[in-house]
């Protein structure tokens, strides 16, 4: 779950990511059969919000003279679905593989971590765009824990770049607070 985590902030920090892309992530079969779930689907308006709560902010964070909600201005979409299971099996490799065939048949995207163990994998997947990544996928699969995560927006590499490198910490507490209003 760590990884996935990390992977998450990597990608919203460093993922370049194009409109329209937006995968779809059917997985409810799976969903069903979590004793656990968390699923966000935070789409343009509820992330210009907590951009605009940030910017708002006495305590802007900056990274090199830049605001980090300027850095992260491009991020159209994020989609999360984490699931926990009682027992190891729940879920099958195979339930996945619509999700896959997503962008194994989608034009420009591009496999670029690929990290299998004895019960686990990772993998991460961008679409490229010329010169820019229009997009990234992270499937993290665990015997009783299932993760995947898509982006959708525009960060520059510089940009990405520079959070990553930077000493940020990232609250979403007052995102929570909006979206309950």
């Amino acid at each position: 779950m760590k990884f996935a985590v990390m992977s998450l902030l990597a990608c919203l920090m460093i993922a370049p990511l194009a409109r329209g892309q937006k995968l779809e992530l059917k997985l409810d079969a799976i969903a069903q059969r979590a004793s656990s779930k968390t699923e966000v689907d935070l789409d343009g308006a509820v992330l210009q919000m907590a951009l605009g709560k940030a910017v708002q902010s006495k305590d802007v964070k900056k990274v090199k003279g830049i605001s980090v909600p300027d850095l992260l201005a491009g991020i159209k979409g994020v989609q999360v679905r984490s699931y926990q299971f009682d027992n190891a099996g729940a879920y099958s490799e195979q339930e996945l593989e619509p999700v896959r065939k997503q962008v194994r048949e989608g034009s420009g995207w591009s496999r670029i971590v690929s990290v299998k163990e004895k019960n686990e994998s990772t993998e991460i997947f961008i679409l490229s765009q010329g010169d820019e990544i229009g997009g990234c996928l992270i499937l993290v699969a665990e015997p009783k824990e299932l993760t995947v995560v898509h982006i959708v927006g525009t960060v520059t590499l510089a940009q990405m770049k520079e959070l990553v490198n930077s000493n940020i910490k990232y609250d979403l507490a007052a995102l929570q607070g909006q979206s309950a209003k």
